[in-house]
Formats: structure tokens, sequence, C-alpha cells
């Protein structure tokens, strides 16, 4: 995501800002639209002034936070919001959907305090753009972090960075809580101290720049001020709390990512209701037919025209509605099955009798339905076996597999659903999905729904019901640990450095190390100083007393990525019910056909280091006599662009069993294999893995600290020894973009055109899709094939067991101590031999008491 330009919206303030800029308008039925209008336009004026990447738009929740809880008096003096508002607010939230933008809204949560913790989050994805009409964000500001306000109308914004809010405030953005607490603000109810207007508060910051600094040097303020801010130290240190922004909050990244394509259909005939004509023209939408809309959007127009057979077949379509958390406490709350005949059934699944039903009712018939794992989880069993259903969201993913990434959906699979209609409609509507998307599908596509992802939405729904056990004791140990080593690091750099700082903001700590300490600069950025890990870590390695501070810089980076992006989610994450975490396995969410995890994400634990050592040993299996056992394909990748290649060099040294990076190493830095060293092995590991992911010869000359010339004639060389390797990546994207998609060794596409990277779809990103995405995907499917494998030999051999994990190559499962051995041979033999390549598949397993063992 490096280089990315993300635009965080603040809907609330934005639409507020609309509301009272513009006069009073009226769509043809009545409806208010100033708001909306004035929204879009100031919205569209910043997404064509400033083209970010991606979109994302916040809004407040109903109900109260926990300022209302810590200040009672906090927006006591607020006026309801105007009843005219609050209907444009839901229009305004439905067309950015329509627009494909995330829509965050928290409950018990600002929208503030939610685009700080993305801001957190982000801050080291690229440039981040928050467009905003409240001042409070202005805090939010730091070298790659901008604030967009309007300042005169809709129309006229001022762009905020460090340097132009310094110059006019004259303090950095972290200290304007401080300032605010102070000045109070209204808006909120936040008196202020009387007698301190802006002017006067803004000298004190400059010269004091927190509150405590303030208060140390009282004695240095006239005596009636001094009184005044005296009288009102609690208070001050409250309002300030209270205007500070939580960023702790854990968002799941894939709720910021792009729904998919803009709705035009639904945008025309919301633009169109609302009696907007100029913002379609800009959008470059023309309002269609309804004949054409109609047939053109897959949706079922009439009942009649509902084909009732599947495959000469007789077919029925279920459509459910879920309700809880997903997994663990997610049940069907109402369920509908159509048949052929037009008629239309209500099932009760909240009784036994009634699954009882509905099983019989289905029995030896096609299901058409959306969502297979979904149900069988909410169910605790498959409705009916993967090979007799047909599951519109696993089709739609496998001819759009970039589009298919929100757990929402699409606009336009809500389109094609006819969601919004009821579930009778909903459940009409799939004979006609089914028809539209079976259209489009070949033999291979239709066996990668009914040999891999159909069976494998049973083994993921297994997964995330039986769910992974965790020591909470030992988590809880681990928080507190943590928390006092945070407070040391800080205490010790405060001691080296002889001056307090505050450690998250980047101008701070740049001013620490280069203006105070006085060390090297090593890089700049466009506002001042590079405070990045690279840095601090070259710094550290200077023969300096003062390089202490970077090292100590690194491990407080450390310990805080570790408490509040794993420790702290893990707690919250576990069920009090079963002391477990149950992750939701998605595989209709990636580009490439890996699976992700979320809710937790268990996929992403830290690899490396005692800390990450120590969070893995909470993970513990379910029963006291049980183990895990760890299954990792060796090099499965290198092994996939063997065979994909067909490269002799290659394939002979995986079928003789030597160790590839060491043989590249040998024949790319010219030693003989027995003297290979460590490092150089490490040095041909980046080579082989760098290659398959478009690295070029400036990438590998930084990464190995090379010139140029010296990472081209590495790379040559390397191309020399294995010439169908270069073959491979000279061909593989010519020949997708002939076919419009990559494909894999199984047949999985991913459409060229509809991919979207951190550099956009420029050539050379699209290279690197159509070279890595064919192995990628391979590998992945490879795994998921030996899931289910593993799956079935464990039924059929009867064994106690049950996968727990899949990261990527590995496999993770839990069993009784006694059924060690068979478990682990089971799981061996269905990972090496679930495919035949033209190269093995090797294994590796390892077991122990807990997952930092394997």
């Amino acid at each position: 995501m490096s280089g990315e330009r993300i635009l965080l919206v603040d809907g609330h303030a934005l639409a507020f800002r609309a509301y009272y800029a513009l006069p009073e308008l009226n769509a043809p039925d009545g409806t208010p639209t100033n708001a909306v209008l004035g929204f879009i336009n100031m919205l569209l004026k910043i997404i064509n002034d400033e083209a970010p990447d991606r979109v994302v738009v916040f809004f407040d929740a109903k109900g109260e936070t926990f300022r209302h809880e810590a200040y009672k008096e906090y927006k006591e003096n607020r006026p309801p919001a105007p009843e005219e508002f609050k209907s444009q607010i839901f229009i305004i939230k439905e067309l950015m959907k329509r627009f494909g933008y995330p829509v965050i809204e928290i409950e018990g949560v600002e929208a503030d305090d939610a685009i700080a913790s993305c801001v957190h989050r982000l801050k080291e994805k690229g440039e981040i753009l928050v467009l905003t009409a409240d001042k409070d964000m202005l805090q939010l500001i730091r070298t790659n972090v901008k604030v967009l306000r309007p300042i005169k109308g809709v129309s006229v914004f001022k762009t905020y960075d460090e340097k132009t809010f310094e110059d006019e405030f004259g303090f950095p953005p972290s200290s304007f809580p401080d300032y605010l607490a102070l000045i109070g603000d209204k808006v909120d109810n936040i008196p202020g101290v009387p007698g301190i207007g802006p002017k006067r508060a803004s000298a004190l910051i400059q010269k004091y720049g927190t509150l405590e600094n303030l208060f140390e040097h009282l004695d240095e303020l006239p005596e009636k001020m001094a009184h005044l801010l005296r009288d009102r130290k609690e208070e001050l240190f409250q309002w300030r709390e209270l205007i500070r922004l939580r960023d702790t909050l854990n968002i799941d990244p894939k709720t910021l990512e792009h729904n998919g394509r803009r709705d035009d259909e639904a945008l025309v005939e919301i633009f169109s209701k609302l009696g907007f004509k100029q913002i379609p023209e800009r959008l470059g939408l023309t309002a269609k037919k309804e004949e054409a809309r109609r047939g053109v959007s897959g949706a079922l127009s009439e009942t009649e025209d509902i084909r009732p057979d599947v495959h000469s077949g007789k077919a029925v379509a279920l459509a459910y509605a879920g309700e809880g958390r997903y997994p663990q406490g997610y049940k069907v709350s109402e369920c509908v099955i159509a048949e052929g005949d037009d008629s239309l059934n209500a099932v009760d699944l909240t009784e036994t009798a009634g699954l009882e039903a509905l099983i019989e009712k289905i029995r030896g018939r096609k299901v058409l339905l959306w969502g297979y794992k979904e149900l069988t989880t909410a169910l605790r069993r498959p409705p009916c076996a993967p090979h007799e259903a047909w599951d519109g969201k696993i089709a739609y993913y496998l001819l759009h597999p970039d589009y298919a990434t929100s757990k929402e959906g699409l606009s336009e699979i809500k389109r094609l659903r006819q969601c919004e209609m009821g579930l009778d409609r909903e459940a009409l509507s799939l004979f006609d999905i089914y028809e539209k998307l079976t259209s489009q599908f070949d033999q291979e596509l239709n066996e990668l729904m009914y040999k891999i992802d159909m069976p494998l939405s049973v083994v993921l729904s297994k997964m995330e019901v039986h769910g992974i056990r965790l020591n909470l004791d030992l988590l809880w140990e681990i928080k507190g640990e943590l928390e006092r080593t945070l407070e040391d690091v800080e205490a010790s750099i405060d001691m080296a450095a002889g001056s307090k700082v505050n450690l998250n903001s980047p101008k701070q700590v740049g001013w620490l190390l280069f203006d105070h300490l006085k060390l090297p600069v090593i890089k700049r950025t466009k506002t001042g100083y590079s405070t990045d890990v690279t840095v601090l870590e070259e710094l550290s390695r200077l023969n300096r007393p003062e390089a202490l501070v970077a090292k100590l810089l690194l491990d407080h980076r450390e310990l805080s990525k570790m408490l509040s992006g794993f420790v702290q989610p893990l707690i919250d994450a576990i069920d009090p019910k079963t002391g477990k975490v149950h992750t939701t396995f998605e595989h209709t969410s990636t580009g490439t056909g890996r699976l992700s995890s979320r809710d937790p994400n268990l996929q992403n634990l830290p690899a490396y280091g005692d800390w990450a050592k120590k969070l893995k040993e909470a993970f513990i299996p379910s029963s006291p006599d049980g183990i895990f056992i760890g299954a990792d394909y060796s090099q499965i990748e290198l092994r996939v662009l063997a065979h994909i290649s067909g490269d002799e060099k290659l394939r002979e040294a995986f079928e003789r069993g030597r160790d590839i990076h060491a043989e590249t190493a040998a024949w790319v830095f010219g030693v003989e294999p027995e003297d290979v060293t460590s490092e150089l092995r490490r040095m041909a590991k980046m080579i082989n893995f760098g290659l398959l992911y478009g690295m070029t010869p400036y990438g590998l000359a930084s990464r190995l600290g090379i010139s140029r010339d010296e990472a081209k004639a590495i790379i040559d060389r390397y191309f020399s020894g294995f010439p169908r390797v270069k073959e491979y990546i000279e061909k593989s994207y010519e020949e997708a973009k002939n076919r419009g998609y990559s494909l894999s060794i199984f047949g999985r596409r991913r459409p060229l055109n509809e991919v979207t990277t951190v550099e956009g779809n420029s050539t050379a990103a699209l290279k690197r899709v159509a070279i890595n995405t064919p192995i990628q995907s391979s590998a992945a499917d490879i795994a998921k094939m030996a899931m289910i494998r593993f799956d079935e030999a464990l039924q059929k051999e009867h064994i106690d067991a049950a996968l727990v994990l899949q990261i990527h190559d590995s496999l993770i499962c839990e069993c009784h101590e006694k059924d060690e051995g068979a478990v682990s041979d089971l799981l061996k033999r269905s990972m090496e031999h679930v495919i035949r390549l033209s190269v093995p598949l090797e294994v590796n397993l390892k077991s122990g008491r807990s997952l930092a063992e394997v």
C-alpha cells in the first residue's frame, strides 16, 4: 500500500456544513436536498483536486459515547439535529455505498475517533487526507497526514499540513487539544478559561507546549492569570482528554477497502429522484430507459420468466436472513424456499423440526442460495451436500475475484439479489442469477466450484465453529508486562534524551533526534525529517551515546504494536462461553484465491522475537492432553514456478531434494555449493522470491546494499541459469493481456481490467500481478485441496482431531497426544499427495503444546 493516497471523510461534519451553508432545497417529491447536494459537491471537488486512490466515509453512530459518561455536560447545549437534516443523512449514506465507498459507523463511537484510529493504522501506508468541517481534527496532522476544511460555503477549502498549521497557530498540531482546552469549544459545551482567548492561549502553548509544562511554570505568569488557571486545573485536564481523539479502535482493514464498482444505474435513479441534473453529467452518467435497465440488471423482471429447471432437474432457491455475531452466535432468523412453480414457503429454522422439514423439502433437488458456508455455520451442519448446492456468492467470486471483497457485498450484487425487496423476492431472484452467472462459466470454473470452493465451505465452517483456545491469564500477564516495559522504555528515552517528547509525533521525534541530540539526518520527507524504521535502525548502529535513543524508539514502536495490534484485540475477541477465538475464514475475498482471516486476523500474528513467542504460547489446544501439529509446505511457490515454467535446472533441484536457495546462491554468486554461507543463502532466497513479485535491479540493489549495475548483473546471471523462468516472466503478462485475465494451473482466473494495486493499474503493476497471481493462486488452491482431503481422512478414520488454522502454506490441527502419529501421517499424506505436479511436494511437520512450538 506504499504511496497510496487515502481520503477519510468526516461524513456528519461535512453534511452539517452543507446543510447550513446552502439555502433550503427540495426534490420534486418534497424531500429536503440541500445537505445532500452540498455534501456531494464538496466530496467530488476534493476527489477531483486530490485524486485519492481510496475513499472511506465515516458517520457518527447513535447513542452516547465515553465522553458523555466522563463529562455529563458534554454537548449538553447542542440542539437536536433538524428532522430535515436527519432524513438527508440516510440518502448520503446510500449514495456513498452506491459509489462503492466503505461507510464506517460504529456504535458508541464518534466518527472523529474512528477516523483517528484509521489514521493511526494507516499512517505508514501512504498519504492520508482527512476531509472535515470539524476543527478538532486538526490534531491529526502529521508528516503524511493533511486535513482539508471548507472555509467558505461548500466550494473553497484550506489544506492544513504541519507547516500551514504552525503558520496559523504558532505551535505543532499535537498541542492543539491543550490549546482548545484553554479557549473552550461552544459546540461541545466546553467552557474554557474565562479571559483567555485564542491569542493568549496560542502564546501560552507556543511557550510551554502542554498543560503539564504550563502548570509547572505558573509562577512565570501574571498573578490573575495564574489564579484562573490554578482554579480550573482539574477541569482543564478533563477537557483536554475529551478533546483528544482516541486512535486505539481495532478497525478491520478489510472494512476500509472499496466495496467494488460504482453502481451507475442506482446512482442515476437516486439523482433523478432528487432532481439533480448537473452532478450525473459531471460523473459521466446518463439515464437509461426503464426497459433497458430491467434487462441489463440481470435481476428478475417477472416471476413467469423464472427458469424452473436447472440442468433439466427440479431446482429450489433458498434465501435466508441471519442474526447474531458471526460465527459463534450466528443463527438463521428467517428462511424462504422458492420453487419453480412460483410457490413460496417460509421455513422456521429456530426449531429442530424446522431444520428437518427444510432438509426434507430440498432433498434430491438442486439448491440455489447465497452464502453456503455462512448457512452451514448458522445451522451447525450443511443443509445439503456441497455438490447439491449452487452458491451465487462463490460463483460471482470466481468470475470477479477482485470485486468480491466486501462482506456487505457489491452494489451490483445487491441489485442482482434484490435484497432490499424482502426474502421472497431475493429467493426468486436466485433463478435469474444462476442463469446469468453460469452462462459465463467454463468447465474449469465449474470444477473449481465443486472440487474446491464448495467442499471447502464446509471445512471452513467447522474451523470457525471449533475455534482455537487461548490462555487468557497468560494474555493478561503479557499485557501487563508490555505496559510496564513500555513505561520503562519511555522513561529511559526521557532520561537518555534529557527531554520529554510525544513519541507518537514524528515531528517531535525528529526534533529530539536531529535538533536536540544532533544525530545525523539520514533522509527527509517533504515536510521535515524522516523517522521511519529504516532511519531508526541506521541511527541505532552509530557508535555514539545518543544512538541509544534510536534503539529505544525502535523498542517502543515494537512494544506499542504488540500491545495494541495483537494482545488487546485477542483479549477482546475471546468468547467467554468457549474460552476461544472464533475467527472468520474468508475464501471469497482475495484476488489471488488465498484465504483470509478476520475478527481477529489469525494469519497475521507476529512471527519473530521474544514477544511473538510469548504471544503464541497463549494459543493452546482445547483439551488438557491435546497437542498442535503444524504442517508446512516447503517452498511451494517455487515448486509451482518450476512446474509452470518447466525450467529443467529448477525442476532437477527439487526432484533431487536439493536446497534451492543454496543452489541459487552457488550459481548467482559463483561459489561452490559447500561454500554457500547463511548470508549468501538469505540473499539468494530474496532473489528467488523477489523476482516473482516483480523486483527490479533498483529494488534488489536497495535490499542488498549494492549498486544497480551489480544488481542487474546478479539478475542477468540468475536468468542465464534459469532460462525458462525468464521466459515465463516475460511471456506471462502478454498471454494474460491477450486473454484478459491471469490463469492458474487449476483454471482460476483474475481479470486484469478489474485489478487495482497499490500503484493502480499501470502496466508495471499489472505485469507483477500477471507473473505472481498464477503461482500464488495455484499454491493457495493446493493448500485448500489438502484441507478438504485431510478433513475427509479424519472422518473416514473416525479420529478426534480438527483443523484449527490455515496460514497460507501451513495447516495447523489439534488432536489428543495419543493420536499424534496417526494424525501426523494423515496430514502429511493429505498435503503431499493431493495433486501431482512435475516436481514433488514436500511437507515439514512440527508438534507442540502451544502455537509457539509449531
